[in-house]
């Protein structure tokens, strides 16, 4: 059996040299932003010493290359997850500003009055509010299926509130206070077989599992690359 390389991997953090209270760092909370490893440091440092320049909006050389290392970006991302094409993936902020504009886009446009959303008791408040606020414009209902004492998403309880009146359907793959990972093939099939879009806030999914947006067969899939 192979040894993990703990220690060749621990050295490509310079932040894990520094001392708290002179004793060495332990870092406990890359849940909610990761630690940097020297070539990501030295990858930023290296675009805004040498290559640094708007993308998509000019012809001259640094322009050229800071959107062909942009949309190589873009063909990693694609790579990462198994999606179809570039044209699938969206970079904004965060998994946050995601949803978020996942509401106020494709929400707006199919979620009405009576509709009904409905996503689980585990929720980031990034999957909660962005709903509460457009049930709130539109006048569409907010469901929620509850979780058992082990943090587990109730599933019988959940497959009841899909109704006719469900058109989306937004959980968490990972939680992110539980660690708890939904059942989202589950999910997701349970949502098709009624043709109800899936949304998956995979934030905390994404660093610790491989993710086939293609297999899940969802139709939005969220994460954060802070978290990464």
């Amino acid at each position: 059996m192979t040894t993990f390389p703990i220690e060749k991997i621990r050295a490509d953090f310079p932040i894990l040299q520094e001392k708290i209270r002179n004793k060495p760092l332990v870092y406990l909370d890359n849940a909610a932003s990761c630690q940097k490893p020297q070539q990501v440091i030295d990858s930023i440092v290296h675009c805004y010493s040498h290559e640094y320049a708007n993308v998509h909006r000019g012809v001259h050389t640094l322009s050229v290359k800071a959107t062909d290392r942009y949309e190589g970006a873009r063909e990693k991302v694609k790579d990462f997850i198994n999606a179809q094409s570039t044209k699938e993936i969206v970079f904004v902020r965060g998994a946050t500003e995601a949803i978020n504009l996942i509401a106020q886009t494709f929400g707006k446009s199919n979620i009405k009055a009576g509709d009904e959303i409905l996503i689980t008791a585990m929720e980031h408040h990034s999957n909660i509010v962005p709903w509460q606020m457009l049930c709130a414009e539109t006048g569409a209902i907010l469901k929620v299926a509850p979780i058992n004492l082990q943090g587990e998403l109730i599933y019988a309880e959940f497959e009841k509130l899909i109704t006719d009146k469900t058109r989306l359907v937004s959980v968490v793959h990972m939680s992110n206070a539980l660690g708890t990972v939904n059942p989202v093939e589950k999910i997701i099939a349970a949502a098709k077989a009624k043709n109800i879009p899936v949304l998956l806030d995979g934030a905390q999914a994404i660093p610790h599992m491989a993710i086939d947006v293609q297999a899940l067969d969802c139709d939005f899939y969220v994460f954060s690359g802070h978290k990464l």
